[in-house]
């Protein structure tokens, strides 16, 4: 086997390094999604004009025999993203009749919608009521006992989440609870609570306050958040807000959205969520080179390196997507795997951006020792993976054993008792527990009994072909790469002669193509409403790392 992975690292090495941009950066281009081509469409609706014809094949090519789309690459059949798609071929027919759309919509079977936001695109096109959006009336109250409730206890907030079927009304922007709601939440619901104002109630005060809140949220690049979906829904609220109050300003702010969401185009006609994850690629093909250690590689880890500290925030962190303003707000995961990249690339731990890094990290860890993706206590959670990833930056930089500990006892005490630690991010319980039990181990806790369950539950998820895969929700499904390298890596880190592992490391071998690449898949979270995406960077980084995982334990007996 061993000269099996030293050629299999040779080659799937020199294929990264090839996916390596002229300006040092490492970005896979995501895959196309129901949701984002959809609101694309919508904002070309919204502005009078016909969706493009790339757009209208992306959705007939992607309906299912029965009739149904899926939010993502997993080819899942899913309600809201049917429904979605259902919309948007109904508005293109009324305009510009089209036999295959009839076709295609003669087989869409009758569904019901319990998603607001699916709701509201109805709404906005005539094919639902307005005022059912938001909750009644006569709930304000208790909504209002309930916040006063949950400020009083606070771990509450984890089990009682607003309901998805309704759109708070827009006097929620005015409340305590809107501040603490998760970033992409806010601007997700501030322009849809917009629409609703525009359309209900007409408050010249709210809708003004909605309207500056909207535009000191937009990037210097013409987004929101460098999502498709939440700057879709900026710009109709836009286009609607223009139509209330003529502005020129308002107008560039429309132009300058669409160009960006126009280059969220995939060239096989559909559109992508984010724009790319550039942080994140780049940091995991540094981290996976260097752990590699070829001499010919350490031209392309400089270049890297140099990217990302040009691309590090004031702050001292670093956001998901790099833009020379910084503009994006850092979090945790891009972060850590940043700082991480650098100190593997050869910094010393009192550079200047990684000790920036470093503090970036201490001053955002919870008081319960996780790190949440964004600010802790601020609609944010604790993450495993992430936490996970912020213990191997301190162990990489030494001498900072309390945020450690503290992380590891967070850790230890959030695995399942199934055995499985569930994540936030990617998919799902093989990535949390993978990664909890990577942080563990290499901080020298091994015999904790969470390690135990969760390579036990590891073991118990293999598939028979020797690889490991599940869906966005956890459900089982046909053994990816990513999973399958993800998971064989952490049972290397505990026991390289892991019967398991190598069962994990031959999937991978014979899985691998002859350009050394392997087939990506669905394996990375934006968000259970909206799906999941493929990066091809992730079905290079991952199983490199578990390649060279076995390869240095062979090397070092």
């Amino acid at each position: 086997m061993k000269a099996d992975i030293e050629m299999a690292l040779h080659l799937g090495t020199k294929f990264l390094v090839d996916q390596q941009q002229s300006s040092g950066c490492f970005q896979g281009q995501l895959s196309s999604m129901t949701f984002p081509t959809c609101a694309y469409a919508w904002t070309q609706i919204a502005m009078g004009k016909q969706p493009d014809i790339s757009i209208v094949n992306w959705l007939l090519a992607n309906q299912d025999q029965d009739g149904m789309w899926s939010l993502d690459a997993s080819g899942i059949p899913n309600q809201n993203a049917t429904l979605f798609a259902q919309l948007i071929l109904q508005q293109i027919q009324k305009e510009k009749p089209n036999s295959e759309i009839q076709v295609a919509l003669s087989k869409i079977p009758l569904l019901s919608m319990n998603l607001g936001l699916i709701k509201l695109a109805y709404a906005y096109h005539g094919n639902y009521d307005w005022n059912r959006l938001t909750p009644p009336k006569f709930a304000i109250p208790i909504i209002k006992i309930v916040q006063k409730f949950l400020k009083a206890f606070p771990r509450l907030r984890l089990f009682l989440k607003p309901p998805k079927h309704l759109i708070p009304t827009p006097d929620f922007f005015y409340s305590e609870t809107f501040g603490n709601l998760f970033i992409a939440e806010q601007q997700t619901l501030v322009p849809a609570m917009l629409l609703i104002e525009l359309e209900v109630q007409k408050r010249a005060d709210t809708i003004n306050d909605l309207f500056s809140w909207l535009q000191s949220k937009v990037l210097s690049d013409g987004s929101w958040f460098r999502v498709n979906y939440i700057t879709a829904l900026a710009t109709i609220a836009l286009i609607e807000f223009s139509k209330y109050s003529d502005d020129s300003q308002t107008l560039a702010l429309i132009k300058q959205s669409q160009s960006w969401l126009e280059q969220t185009k995939n060239p096989d006609g559909g559109c992508r969520e984010a724009l790319n994850l550039n942080i994140w690629d780049t940091s995991l093909s540094l981290i996976a080179l260097s752990e590699v250690g070829n001499p010919n590689h350490k031209e392309h880890i400089s270049e890297g390196a140099k990217w990302l500290i040009k691309h590090q925030n004031r702050e001292g962190g670093w956001a998901f997507s790099g833009l020379s303003d910084g503009g994006l707000p850092c979090d945790a995961d891009d972060t850590a795997l940043a700082v991480l990249a650098l100190l593997k690339s050869g910094l010393p731990v009192n550079n200047e951006t990684v000790q920036h890094g470093l503090d970036w990290l201490i001053t955002n860890q919870a008081d319960n020792g996780s790190w949440s993706t964004y600010i802790p206590g601020e609609g944010d959670v604790g993450c495993v993976s992430i936490t996970a990833h912020a213990i191997e930056v301190f162990l990489a930089a030494n001498g900072y054993q309390k945020q450690i500990d503290q992380a590891v006892t967070w850790l230890a005490t959030h695995i399942s008792s199934d055995g499985f630690w569930d994540d936030l991010w990617l998919a799902k319980r093989t990535y949390g527990t993978a990664c909890a039990i990577c942080a563990i181990v290499k901080a020298r806790h091994h015999d904790i009994p969470a390690i135990r369950d969760g390579i036990k539950w590891l073991e118990s998820m293999q598939n028979p072909d020797g690889g490991w895969g599940e869906d966005m929700f956890g459900n089982r499904i046909d053994s990816t790469v990513e999973q399958t390298a993800w998971s064989t890596y952490a049972l290397l880190i505990v026991d390289h002669q892991s019967p398991s592992a190598h069962r994990g490391l031959e999937f991978l071998i014979n899985r691998q193509n002859s350009d050394g690449s392997w087939n990506a898949s669905c394996v990375g979270i934006y968000w259970e409403i909206i799906g999941g995406y493929i990066d091809p960077i992730y079905a290079s980084v991952f199983p490199i790392l578990a390649l060279d995982a076995y390869h240095r334990c062979e090397n070092s007996v």
